[in-house]
């Protein structure tokens, strides 16, 4: 058995050594040959960073902040946002939005739309390729809702976000189901 500190910028490592990260301490005791190899982007740890630090000053409360305003509020510290790159976050259109969603417009696909449009960032394709500090926009059958990854759970198909959510009134941490419709960006 070989003990790892994983770390939030973690490095993952192919191999039965043993390996020791510094950095905010998340810990992994087990065999890692089976782990894949990644680093985190560096601008997703300053994500990270942050929206740790600045989280709940973005969003006190949910009726003050919602998930769009806290993305949006965190992504002002990285890129200038234009009127239309923050309306697309919002999602604001006159549309139906369940219809826009059957029809697979991109207008529901909030931040991931508004970054990818405007070339201020990389669609992430594959759920294995998500990764601490990405972007995500995701619908269930009735509502919607947006946040920074925080960590992926693929064996149990769950997603924990740093968001603003009624139930957390305000910025924290919450865990989701990943429905099929989820969009994840990475901010280049």
């Amino acid at each position: 058995m070989v003990a790892v500190k994983l770390l939030l910028a973690g490095v993952f490592f192919i191999g039965t050594q043993s390996l020791s990260l510094l950095s905010k301490g998340y810990s992994y005791s087990g065999e890692i040959e089976s782990m894949p190899f990644y680093s985190l982007p560096g601008k997703n740890q300053q994500v990270l960073n942050h929206v740790i630090s600045n989280g709940a000053k973005i969003s006190p409360t949910y009726q003050g902040s919602v998930c769009t305003e806290l993305l949006i509020g965190v992504l002002k510290r990285f890129t200038l946002l234009s009127k239309e790159e923050k309306d697309r976050i919002r999602i604001i259109t006159e549309e139906n939005i369940h219809q826009l969603r059957f029809n697979n417009s991109p207008i529901p696909k909030g931040v991931y739309f508004a970054l990818t449009e405007s070339r201020k960032g990389t669609a992430i394709n594959r759920l294995a390729d998500v990764r601490p500090g990405d972007f995500v926009q995701f619908w269930y059958w009735s509502w919607g809702h947006c946040g920074i990854v925080k960590s992926v759970d693929q064996a149990n198909g769950t997603m924990y976000l740093y968001s603003s959510y009624p139930t957390t009134n305000g910025y924290g941490i919450q865990t989701f189901n990943i429905p099929n419709e989820c969009y994840f960006v990475r901010l280049k």
